[in-house]
């Protein structure tokens, strides 16, 4: 009997001492996976997405956010000092100029610098062709820069001794099948003339065919837009048949892809049908949480960006028609054209006996605010700056002598007269309009 108790005496230790030791391997393992997991951190960072603001997609709040992050997304991907190239220019324009036509307006930087984008394009292609003849201008290009160029306040009718509505119905009486066979381009054509204020011809309306049937959201959504831009009441049949069509491609809050549900949403924004609004509202809202909770604020191109960002502001590509008060006519250069620019000086709380305003200079039109303070520099000995080049841009480091503390929240702000808004830090991005005066302001 006492060996038996013995027995199991010893049995019990022995199992007590493998606990322990399998209690030892699985700390061990523990520790090591945790060292593991903090090093595969600590060499795989997360990409940075900090400077997108992401929000829960509550309509129509959210949408607010979405439009702040694609144009975000839209400058982070620009090329070149020129644009966006690969003739996307002018999607950028109409994506920027009608998603925050607040702020993209005549006389302002960001503006000014896209709508010289545009005219890099279409100049590059008259270049190679006065007619625009090549295959993608014909097709849909030139129309969509002639919307664009309407959104940028400049006349297509004198772009650079070209008339670009001309090109466009040149175009149209050579490939008159290939129109009247493809209404998406046909549509086109009816929006460029439309939003230019130029009348179409009965054959331009002829070729949407307008008792045929619609085969695809982009189909229904440019005719759409093209005759409500035109907005006569012998259209308005094809428009609710334009109208009900879209609405048999509505599912799950949207038209199709995230490209054809902003223009669809864009196409019926200006309805007054309560099943219609309804729609678009519900399309925003998808829009919204496909571009904040699964892009984080990003786009799949520009183009899409052009169907979604005006749509995302209720708005429209026919709504460029209208909203310049004045047009800018790109005329043929017959010499480099001269701007004259005023300086103004203002120390604010931080330095004091440095306010003032210098004599206007003179620069070649297209040239910098740099140029225009290294000419001021140059001949004006009262006045003094200092600059330095960083990887973006030259920024002021002095003005009249006095630096801002280094380290400090302080700086040289530069702000258009007239304009609420502060303009950008780089000064051979700021390109000044005739006339305009720039205040050089301590914070």
């Amino acid at each position: 009997m006492a060996k038996d108790e013995e027995v199991l005496i010893n049995e019990k230790g022995s199992r007590r001492q493998l606990e322990k030791f399998c209690l030892a391997v699985v700390i061990i393992a523990g520790i090591g996976l945790i060292i593991g997991l903090i090093a595969y951190l600590a060499t795989n960072t997360p990409n940075d997405t900090s400077d997108y603001v992401i929000t829960q997609p509550d309509y129509p709040t959210s949408s607010k956010y979405a439009i702040d992050n694609g144009e975000k997304w839209l400058i982070d991907n620009q090329k070149t000092a020129m644009g966006w190239m690969d003739n996307q220019n002018a999607d950028a324009m109409l994506a920027l100029r009608l998603g925050i036509m607040s702020k993209y307006q005549p006389g302002r930087c960001d503006f000014n610098t896209l709508s010289k984008s545009l005219e890099f394009d279409i100049l590059s292609a008259l270049l190679r062709s006065k007619t625009l003849d090549e295959i993608t201008w014909v097709r849909m290009l030139l129309p969509k820069y002639i919307v664009a160029l309407r959104a940028a306040c400049m006349d297509a009718t004198n772009f650079h001794g070209h008339n670009l509505i001309m090109i466009l119905e040149d175009h149209f009486s050579k490939y008159t099948l290939y129109y009247n066979n493809t209404r998406t381009s046909a549509a086109m054509l009816l929006l460029a003339k439309c939003v230019s204020e130029s009348m179409p011809e009965k054959d331009h309306l002829e070729a949407l065919d307008m008792d045929r049937d619609f085969t695809t959201v982009t189909e229904a959504s440019l005719v759409l837009m093209a005759l409500s831009c035109l907005n006569r009441t012998n259209y308005y049949s094809t428009i609710m048949k334009a109208e009900d069509f879209l609405l048999t491609k509505f599912n799950n809050s949207n038209f199709g892809t995230t490209y054809e549900t902003g223009l669809a949403a864009q196409a019926l924004s200006k309805s007054n049908r309560t099943e219609v609004e309804s729609a678009v509202a519900e399309a925003v809202l998808y829009l919204t949480k496909e571009i904040q909770s699964k892009r984080k604020g990003k786009f799949l191109n520009i183009g899409e960006a052009s169907n979604v960002l005006p749509a995302l502001a209720m708005m429209s590509w026919a709504d460029v028609k209208g909203k310049c008060p004045n047009l800018r006519v790109a005329s043929v250069d017959t010499g480099p054209k001269t701007v004259n620019v005023t300086i103004q000086i203002d120390g604010g709380d931080i330095f004091t006996g440095v306010d003032q305003t210098f004599p206007s200079v003179t620069i070649n039109e297209g040239q910098s605010l740099l140029v225009a303070l290294e000419t001021l520099q140059r001949t004006n000995s009262n006045f003094q700056f200092t600059s330095s080049t960083t990887a973006y841009g030259t920024i002021l480091n002095s003005v009249m002598g006095k630096q801002v503390a280094i380290g400090s929240t302080q700086s040289w702000n530069i702000h258009l007269s007239g304009s609420a808004d502060m303009q950008g830090m780089y000064l051979e991005n700021i390109i000044p309009a005739d006339g305009s005066r720039y205040i050089l302001k301590a914070v």
